[in-house]
């Protein structure tokens, strides 16, 4: 009878609202958490669905603003090199004949192939076609020759000068260029990388106009991924800001990021400070110390980039002490560069024992290595006859006395490593008197005359491993780079062969062999291989570079860099 009265076996919305009348609280209970589960279940099976089917894209478009500490001066491939300011400038208006990608893998650049002759002398390179200058001329191999015979000219004063040294250039073709070298040098085409000047603007600047043209501050001609837009200069002559644009005539893959704006700061604090105020979304480097300013700010990511350098501490085997294979023997057991690594660098490095690092052609990680053991240290001393007197202090054999000095530059980094070192050796009755030298007065005063017993110093490798200006004898004369003073008839034959052939796998060999004789021979004392801070808003993506030769080179793969994005269903 009362489904026959009833015009619907199913309640209607007015017949619901009284639904909760007729149940009990534990049954509205139930009810209310089986809605909120559905809602739950809801909202986790449509975003699982929208993530596994939605791809987020780059899109072109958006700018990006980095801090820089110093002045623009020479913004120029063939005169940037003493200024990391020019670098980055020169690094994405101009374009050489080779690049290195962001996994700092040379590839050709302005280059479309070569061919390297049995000889290993001579290297024909052939021009990609239809390249144009950001005036819309086209690049020529009239311009490349031009840049290369600027170069090997002294007048012209470039730092790039002795890289080139010796290098006839030959034009082929239209398309086509030549080099010959006097001798097979293996790294060559790492050499090929600096910038190509447009001739047809430069060709008619003279020598002793070179580096006063206006076109080194105002860089309107390039070839590179960005170009010239404008600079602005405060009422003072100091240039504020730099900005660049995306070039769309570019003959490789074009930039996603259509706008590049550089900021001028005078010292790190300041852009730092910048960079926590939002006026910058990225700061060229970041000191250690100040680091832990910005550590807890989630709109950044710091990119942890590794440098091909080492700092050690370099013994000079003039010296007699040093020179003796007890005492450096007990040098490097007393040496923690764990703690050295935490303490000095904040963490932001890898202890190392060898000069090739990890990463490069020769490295080896089965290398004999000196672990820190002090009690060790105290032993080998003691068998060598350095005794420490009955009333303490330094060690002495008869009336010697083992003491030296260890020199540092007057930066944080080293002057705390240098007063880790010297507590170190102390612990095991080791003299040490720190000397700590202007870092505007090193290569005058210090390098060049090797007037020094100890030196805590650091050197750049550049991408190819070659070690032959750090560790062959002929290096070691005054202002030569060989800063141990080292000399070894088997190490000066490993290297001259291993810088004369191509095959890689048989200069491997050779470098693990100098490696082993360095090892032994304990010229200096490898401690760390220190992390370039480059730290950059989030929203700026599609950074992938990991390892960089010089700072410039995190500019590496900008192509892919990218601030906007785009939806595609998959």
């Amino acid at each position: 009878m009362v489904f026959s009265l009833a015009k619907s076996r199913f309640p209607n919305p007015k017949q619901i609202r009284y639904i909760s009348h007729y149940l009990s609280g534990k049954e509205r209970l139930i009810i209310r958490s089986l809605l909120i589960i559905i809602v739950i279940a809801v909202i986790i099976l449509s975003y699982r669905f929208y993530t596994r089917h939605v791809e987020y894209l780059p899109r072109q478009g958006g700018s990006y603003t980095e801090a820089l500490v110093g002045q623009p001066k020479y913004i120029n491939p063939i005169l940037c090199q003493t200024n990391d300011v020019d670098m980055d400038l020169s690094h994405l208006i101009f374009s050489g004949l080779f690049k290195y990608n962001d996994k700092l893998e040379l590839i050709p650049d302005l280059a479309q192939s070569y061919e390297v002759s049995e000889d290993q002398k001579t290297y024909t390179v052939k021009l990609k076609p239809n390249i144009l200058w950001h005036n819309g001329n086209a690049l020529l191999i009239d311009d490349i020759i031009y840049t290369i015979e600027t170069i090997q000219d002294p007048d012209f004063k470039s730092p790039l000068y002795s890289s080139l040294t010796g290098i006839t250039v030959e034009r082929v073709d239209d398309q086509t260029i030549k080099f010959t070298l006097k001798e097979p040098y293996a790294p060559f085409l790492s050499n090929l990388t600096f910038g190509i000047l447009p001739a047809h603007l430069w060709g008619d600047v003279s020598s002793a106009n070179f580096s006063l043209a206006e076109y080194n501050t105002k860089p309107t001609v390039g070839s590179g991924p960005f170009k010239f837009k404008e600079f602005k200069k405060d009422q003072s002559g100091y240039i504020k800001s730099f900005t660049l644009t995306r070039n769309d005539n570019y003959y490789g893959t074009k930039p996603n990021i259509k706008e590049i704006i550089f900021k001028f700061y005078p010292d790190f604090t300041s852009a730092v400070e910048a960079l926590k105020n939002k006026k910058i979304q990225g700061v060229s480097f970041i000191p250690k110390d100040l680091k832990s300013s910005i550590e807890k700010n989630k709109n950044l990511t710091e990119h942890a980039l590794r440098l091909p350098q080492y700092t050690a501490v370099f013994l000079n085997q003039k010296n007699k002490l040093l020179k003796n294979a007890d005492i450096k023997k007990a040098l490097a057991l007393a040496v923690d560069k764990k703690m050295i690594l935490q303490e000095a660098l904040k963490g932001d490095g890898v202890i190392i024992d060898v000069p090739i690092l990890e990463g490069f052609l020769g490295y080896n990680p089965d290398i004999k290595k000196y672990e820190f053991n002090p009690q060790k240290a105290r032993e080998t001393l003691d068998q060598a006859g350095w005794k420490i007197p009955a009333e303490g202090g330094v060690r002495k054999k008869g009336d010697a006395e083992l003491a030296f000095s260890l020199t540092t530059v007057d930066q944080p980094e080293y002057l705390k490593t240098a007063d880790l070192l010297k507590e170190q050796w102390e612990a095991i009755g080791i003299g040490i008197d720190l000397k700590i030298m202007n870092p505007n007065r090193v290569d005058k005063e210090l390098i060049k005359p090797k007037d020094y017993e100890a030196l805590l110093y650091g050197e750049i490798l550049g991408l190819d491993p070659d070690p032959y200006a750090f560790w062959h004898s002929s290096q070691a004369s005054a202002g030569g780079p060989n800063l141990s003073n080292y000399g070894n008839k088997d190490v000066d034959k490993l290297l001259e062969e291993a810088r004369k052939t191509n095959n890689k796998d048989e200069r491997a060999k050779k470098y693990i062999e100098f490696q082993n004789i360095l090892a032994n021979d304990l010229p200096a004392i490898f401690l760390y291989n220190p992390t370039y801070n480059y730290t950059v808003n989030k929203k700026i993506k599609g950074i992938n570079t990991d390892r960089i030769i010089i700072p410039s080179d995190r500019f590496n793969g900008i192509e892919g860099w990218y601030v906007n994005t785009k939806i595609k269903w998959k």
